[in-house]
């Protein structure tokens, strides 16, 4: 059984250091950016993650995309 993977959907997400917790662990806060082109490229996100991170007040730890696709039973 062959299984069709269609993308749908991309999102951006920007990790942001968000201090650290009661007992010493690292927290994190998401920034995400719906509506990604499924098509962009990643060099391309890449770049207007790097534009949006210097609009941050937090650090950022890391830069994600993540991608939704809908699965259908090939033929």
């Amino acid at each position: 059984m062959a299984v069709i993977a269609t993308p749908v959907a991309s999102d951006l997400v920007l990790v942001m250091d968000n201090g650290t917790g009661a007992s010493g662990q690292p927290l994190t806060q998401n920034r995400t950016f719906k509506n990604v082109k499924p098509a962009a490229e990643n060099d391309a996100i890449y770049t207007v993650a790097q534009g949006l991170i210097g609009l941050q007040s937090k650090t950022n730890i890391a830069v994600q995309r993540r991608d939704i696709v809908e699965m259908i039973e090939g033929i």
